[in-house]
């Protein structure tokens, strides 16, 4: 994947794994990514370090924000 942009950010991977998962099925590529120290910051609220980002590639970003917030 290249140019990859900031999608979304969500405060548990669970809830970012969902959000990959409803792309993917619709043909989409996406990445998440999370700083949670290896592990040791898990929980939401903790410092910050719980957020998970999720990328998409840049050509796939205005169709990949309306299914989200379709999907909300």
């Amino acid at each position: 994947m290249s140019d990859l942009v900031l999608l979304k950010t969500f405060p548990t991977q669970i809830e970012a794994d969902i959000a990959k998962g409803f792309l993917t099925s619709r043909k989409i590529k996406s990445l998440t990514r999370a700083d949670n120290a290896g592990g040791m910051y898990v929980f939401p609220g903790q410092s910050g370090f719980a957020e998970v980002k999720l990328f998409v590639n840049k050509k796939d970003l205005k169709i990949a924000r309306k299914l989200l917030k379709d999907d909300s």
